[in-house]
């Protein structure tokens, strides 16, 4: 059995990157910074990817590969540590495809709908501009999930709106809709066209290594698909998609770099580890060992800019 293959079945996966993490979190200042809850958020999301794959079957064999990948991609972006709003933000993305999956073929699941346009709800009080990201969910749910009706599109517009049903009441209170105002005006506030200028370098390396594993993995699960049962592939065809939204989204609007990516590293996760641990040539075994050893050393290096 080739390496990439013993550690992606290895049952002491999940364990050792989980120690590799709480490390990795120390070394950036979990401590001497406070970043518990940024850190908690991570722990929450973590533990989400495995419910995904868990509830999902998102590989036919066992392999703890998808979390350990979201793991992975998160902790080569140290620079993420800092934002208490884009580890939140993780949570609610993950939790939306996590509820929204679970309205395959269903077309009478209007309360999934709601918390999934609701977990969607709460990431735009975050960033308004992922309310973008709300027509692909639907785009989802109408080809590949097959639950997308009148009434669970009515009711994911219950969901979204939901947490500023709340917010509003408190506006109302005070009387101060400035920040209302503010907040919204960013939805169609947008930057120079590939501006990659204000990107750091450390977040652009960042951004392309975990594009590259997106594309690696969409290509080989084109080409790999038809050994995946139908709900399988058309939980991966979702993925897909919002792969390539997010990599439009970042062409497009490089400035919001941080929430996007944290998005993108979501729903790459299930990809490249569909592509690690049902693969078993020696250039696959080879492209692992590449993947490998360059997270680590773009984590090291993330690292040491930090401290």
């Amino acid at each position: 059995m080739l390496l990439q293959n013993r550690i992606s079945r290895s049952r002491i996966l999940l364990p050792s990157m989980g120690v590799y993490a709480i490390a990795v979190w120390l070394l950036c200042g979990l401590v001497s910074d406070h970043l518990w809850l940024q850190f908690a958020s991570f722990v929450i999301s973590s533990y989400l990817m495995v419910e995904l794959n868990n509830s999902n079957a998102l590989i036919r064999i066992y392999s703890r590969m998808v979390s350990c990948s979201f793991i992975m991609m998160v902790c080569i972006s140290t620079f993420l540590f800092k934002s208490a709003s884009a580890m939140l933000l993780s949570i609610f993305v993950v939790m939306s495809f996590v509820t929204a999956f679970l309205t395959y073929q269903d077309k009478s699941s209007m309360g999934r709908t709601f918390y999934s346009f609701l977990s969607l709800g709460l990431a735009t009080l975050i960033e308004i501009r992922l309310l973008y990201f709300a027509p692909v969910m639907w785009i989802a749910m109408f080809f590949y999930l097959r639950s997308l009706t009148v009434r669970i599109f009515i009711s994911s517009l219950f969901g979204l709106a939901c947490p500023y049903w709340f917010i509003s009441l408190y506006l109302i209170f005070t009387n101060d809709f400035t920040l209302a105002v503010s907040h919204f005006s960013q939805l169609f506030e947008f930057g120079h066209i590939a501006d990659f200028s204000q990107v750091p370098v450390s977040a652009l390396v960042s951004i392309c290594f975990v594009t590259i594993l997106s594309v690696t993995g969409i290509i080989h699960y084109i080409r790999n698909r038809i050994n995946d049962k139908t709900r399988t592939r058309m939980l991966y065809n979702t993925f897909i998609l919002f792969n390539i939204a997010t990599i439009v989204f970042l062409i497009i609007q490089p400035q919001l770099y941080m929430p996007l990516l944290t998005i993108l590293i979501v729903v790459s996760s299930p990809l490249i580890a569909h592509f690690i641990a049902l693969t078993h040539t020696w250039i696959t075994n080879m492209s692992f060992k590449a993947i490998a050893i360059t997270a680590l050393a773009l984590t090291i290096i993330n690292i040491l800019q930090l401290i």
